[in-house]
């Protein structure tokens, strides 16, 4: 198309229907609520555990971003993916989603516990088996909670999965650390919550209106087929996140350092979090359109435009956290951490292109096979594993893990636009 024929921004954003433009805000404001809760929780556990609680917690909260991806097995992006594509089968596929999802939390947890000392001693939990078991009740409960959010979503039930995400990753999070006296306590109550809430969530997905096609419905094969093949890019994405606090808790045990690590990927995903909600709402509609509807070439142009504006929008916040991280630390956490501030400032960079790749994803996710993006997430995971390696030979290990991070995430955001670009211009299937 010549140029002189492209719409412009401005244009392209006028394409987005208003009901979107409705359910990206509601969405996001209910996801700046759980990270506000998360954000408030840091700094009730920094008050009430000192370094050494903080350390647990954020080795917690890496355990469950890291292996949730692998207990879901891809379900979570299958259900938003395919239940759009559903009519009568659609309570009956999300049900048996979490019934899959139960008794793997159940099959692993057990594991887990079985191996809790040893598990403990090698990432320094002073608190053994019972930290350990924490930990898992925790991960159990957000896998079952993760599953019927994705069910509701995927099911275009805004306000219910809104609520269910505000409740179970927001309300009862903060709630549970209230009630509780020890960390491990608030881990164990989060977790069973959690889990409540996700098994009501999968209750209230309600049927689809039928329409007259008669395309063939995906069934729970289909479901965990397209899940499995994507579960290595689940794994790797988080994992981008978490393992620099795992190499860090690793090399430097017991020690406050894993805690300062988990802070700045915490400042990250604050930021990624405006993006990040573009796939729950774009992909379940992405996946109808080009399914069974025609589209235009400005929704065409609109996706391929995204991911470039989200990283000029993720720079703001990005230098703001920059300029002002000795406030920000000391005034949030406390000033016995201040041993986080060249961290925060080396690592936040990383938003920018991390923003462009959740901007791009829900066109991949939609448009390309599992493989490509599974394949991009992981040699991500390898770079930043390298990255850390060699940097821990002439860094200092908190320092080498952020550098890490940051080559990662920019291996990513450039690779990611370069995808979308190239997933917009083939042909529908």
């Amino acid at each position: 198309m010549p140029t002189g024929e492209r719409l412009r921004l401005r244009s392209l954003l006028r394409i987005v229907p208003a009901a979107v433009r409705r359910d990206f805000v509601a969405t996001l404001a209910v996801q700046w609520f759980v990270l506000g809760t998360g954000l408030y929780l840091f700094h009730l556990v920094a008050q009430r555990g000192s370094v050494g609680g903080f350390a647990y917690y954020q080795i917690a909260r890496g355990t469950v971003s890291t292996f949730q991806p692998a207990l879901m097995l891809g379900l979570g992006l299958g259900l938003q993916r395919y239940l759009p594509r559903t009519e009568h089968t659609t309570r009956r596929l999300a049900r048996h989603a979490l019934y899959v999802e139960a008794v793997l939390v159940t099959v692993v947890g057990l594991v887990g516990v079985g191996a809790g000392t040893w598990i403990a001693g090698r990432l320094g939990l002073t608190g053994g088996r019972d930290a350990v078991a924490a930990i898992l009740i925790m991960l159990g409960g957000n896998c079952l909670c993760a599953a019927g959010l994705a069910a509701l979503r995927g099911n275009h039930q805004v306000v219910d999965s809104n609520l269910i995400s505000g409740l179970g990753l927001g309300l009862i999070p903060l709630v549970a650390f209230l009630t509780a006296d020890r960390i491990e306590d608030f881990l164990i109550i989060q977790g069973i919550g959690s889990a409540a809430v996700g098994v009501w969530g999968t209750l209230v997905v309600r049927r689809r209106p039928v329409s007259l096609l008669e395309d063939q419905e995906p069934d729970l094969k289909t479901l965990i087929a397209y899940g499995v093949r994507r579960m290595p890019g689940e794994v790797a994405l988080p994992t981008l996140y978490t393992f620099p606090t795992f190499a860090v808790a690793v090399t430097v045990p017991g020690g406050p350092e894993p805690g300062y690590v988990g802070f700045v990927t915490s400042a990250v995903t604050l930021i990624c979090s405006l993006f990040a909600m573009l796939t729950p709402v774009l992909l379940p509609r992405l996946s109808r359109l080009f399914h069974r509807a025609g589209e235009d070439a400005g929704v065409r142009q609109l996706l391929t435009v995204l991911p470039l504006v989200a990283g000029v929008l993720a720079a703001v916040p990005t230098l703001v956290i920059f300029v002002f991280a000795p406030v920000l630390v000391r005034g949030f956490l406390g000033d016995e951490f201040a041993g986080a501030i060249p961290m925060l400032r080396l690592g936040v960079f990383a938003a920018i292109p991390l923003a462009m790749f959740y901007a791009a994803r829900p066109t991949m996710e939609t448009l390309l096979e599992p493989k490509f993006i599974s394949r991009l997430l992981l040699a991500c995971l390898a770079l930043e594993i390298v990255v850390t390696a060699i940097g821990t030979v002439f860094l200092a290990p908190t320092h080498a893990a952020v550098l890490g991070l940051a080559a990662a995430a920019t291996a990513l955001g450039v690779d990611a636009v370069g995808l979308a670009a190239y997933a917009v211009r083939l042909p529908r299937r």
